[in-house]
């Protein structure tokens, strides 16, 4: 049967495939990122897609700079990928966001969990001020209230097993994170840290989620670089649904509250509420007067935002917490001493000025962010041609470039004298990702030096100069990542770390309940904590719990 034979619908189909199959072989071919140093593809068809898929990649792109330099290039699926530890390129990447965005497979991946969410920067405004400085003062009373709760459950743990209990810590830290979000950001006690309901909706929503993507295979792989796949449900996308149907019913009564107790206060009842939370003013925003109507966040909007803060405002504290105490476990010297300096505050209700005193404190919390980041890397898109400057020029071919300049593959076939007149500059493909090495910068030796990876609270008291390079907002690294796009509320997450921190170690000593080496990290996008034995049961941090008794 000839080609012309063929149904239209096949025919159509067909010349559709082998128009991306075209598109795919050029964006290779033509891509000037095949000039920069770099690993082979160890597959034709998907070049490093499930090396990066199974495993954190931090260790490849740290054995790959020291074979091809800090500036490189590699392949997945049809994509050249652009990988870079130069700081100047960073540093611009992260303040112009409007270039450089999250990729298209990355936003519906999220948008799969969280559903998906319009209009950010005004957004953005609108909720800053609830992680403003005056909230966080605030809110520290209720970080101590969590906290002090979930003392008293352990209390309880070592009481019903005699001296010592063995409990899963990061299934506690998660439960009590998550009660500190909902009453923050919506005025509403979940309570999940309640000893005699320890089943809660909501945290067994995240914690089926969690548990879920302790393995990888090859299908979720090929969902996640190829969205439209996502219309055939598997087992992961079920349980992302029923945990966004979770988040969006809690979030749905919570707006609702928010805008009858706004409507009872407009007619003159008084109604006892939490003033500049998220939810309030967020709803107070969309309400007001001076709101042109096609300004307004729709309803789905407004809960897609209360899923988002929901995950983002628990979720990465429990695991900063979690990756915490296990080093205060694994280091017992170093968890006396950092005791000793938490009990020289004579109270078990610090303030923020007398948390922020505690020196050792923030050091520790500080290396802890630096070796544990939630998310070990990250990628932005150019959406436009551009130059992207070096601070460290790269050889290609024998020439120094000092800059990378964004353009179309497609337009050096038109204007191919592009690639040899006037001083010649690096091209990179608009849409070419670009990979945000978080954990490989926040331990790269030639900025923090030969003990990079060693677990040195005191390297904070004599930093390197080099470290200050680093674009990040908090700490010299790039856990909180930087500009427009910085995570908002890392001073309430770090607030509420060392307010957990000061309140249990005060009361217990911890050590590990299984060996070192059987504690890893999940192969997932945030690297929680794992039994790697046994994978299947999910997240968890088992330690050993002993009360601390002052001599």
């Amino acid at each position: 049967m000839s080609l012309i034979t063929l149904p239209p619908l096949i025919c159509a189909v067909l010349a559709a495939v082998l128009f991306k199959l075209w598109r795919a072989v050029v964006r290779v071919q033509y891509n000037s990122l095949r000039h920069l140093p770099g690993p082979e593809s160890p597959s034709v068809l998907f070049g490093f897609a499930w090396q990066f898929w199974s495993a954190d990649p931090t260790e490849l792109h740290e054995e790959w700079v020291r074979l091809y330099g800090r500036t490189m290039s590699y392949r997945i699926l049809s994509d050249i990928c652009l990988f870079t530890m130069d700081t100047k390129a960073l540093a611009h990447i992260l303040t112009h966001d409007a270039v450089y965005q999250k990729p298209y497979a990355v936003r519906t991946f999220i948008a799969e969990m969280l559903g998906t969410g319009e209009q950010h920067r005004r957004q953005r405004r609108v909720v800053n001020p609830a992680f403003g400085p005056l909230q966080i003062r605030e809110f520290t009373g209720l970080f101590v209230k969590k906290a002090c709760q979930l003392r008293d459950i352990l209390s309880l743990e070592v009481a019903m097993h005699g001296s010592v209990a063995k409990v899963d810590l990061y299934n506690w830290l998660h439960r009590m994170s998550l009660d500190v979000i909902s009453e923050a950001a919506f005025g509403y006690d979940i309570g999940t840290l309640n000893v005699e309901a320890r089943s809660n909706e909501l945290c067994d929503a995240f914690r089926l989620v969690a548990q879920s993507v302790t393995r990888m295979s090859l299908w979720p792989m090929l969902r996640f670089f190829f969205p439209i796949l996502r219309i055939f449900p598997e087992e992961q996308s079920r349980r992302f649904a029923k945990a966004r149907r979770v988040m969006g019913e809690f979030a749905s009564i919570r707006i609702d509250e928010k805008r009858q107790e706004m409507e009872d206060n407009k007619s003159g009842k008084h109604v006892r509420r939490r003033r500049g939370d998220f939810l309030t003013l967020l709803v107070e925003a969309n309400m007001g007067a001076s709101l042109p109507e096609g300004q307004r966040l729709s309803d789905e909007t407004l809960i897609d935002e209360c899923r988002t803060i929901l995950v983002a405002g628990h979720d990465t504290t429990a695991i900063t917490l979690s990756w915490f105490f296990y080093n205060i476990a694994l280091y017992p010297d170093m968890q006396e001493k950092l005791r000793s300096e938490l009990l020289s505050l004579p109270t078990d209700d610090p303030t923020t000025e007398e948390l922020s005193s505690l020196h050792y404190l923030d050091c520790v919390l500080r290396e802890v962010v630096r070796l544990y980041p939630v998310l070990p890397s990250s990628l932005r898109v150019a959406t436009e041609d551009t130059v992207l400057p070096l601070g460290e020029p790269v050889q290609i071919n024998g020439q120094t470039q000092d800059r990378i300049l964004c353009v179309l593959p497609f337009s050096l076939m038109s204007n191919p004298w592009m690639l040899t007149t006037g001083r010649r500059r690096f091209r990179v493909g608009k849409g070419t990702p670009i990979v945000i090495p978080i954990l490989a910068i926040n331990r790269d030796k030639a900025l923090w030096g030969e003990d990079a990876f060693e677990f040195k609270p005191e390297r904070w008291d004599n930093l390197p100069e080099a470290v200050s390079s680093i674009p990040g907002i908090w700490a010299n690294n790039l856990t909180f990542m930087g500009g427009q796009h910085a995570c908002l509320g890392y001073k309430f997450s770090l607030n509420e770390a060392k307010v957990t921190v000061f309140t249990l170690l005060r009361a217990f000593e911890f050590e590990l309940g299984l060996p070192a080496e059987d504690v890893g990290r999940t192969p997932t996008m945030l690297m929680r904590p794992m039994r790697l034995s046994d994978p299947d049961s999910g997240p968890q941090l088992p330690v050993l719990v002993r009360p601390y008794r002052r001599e």
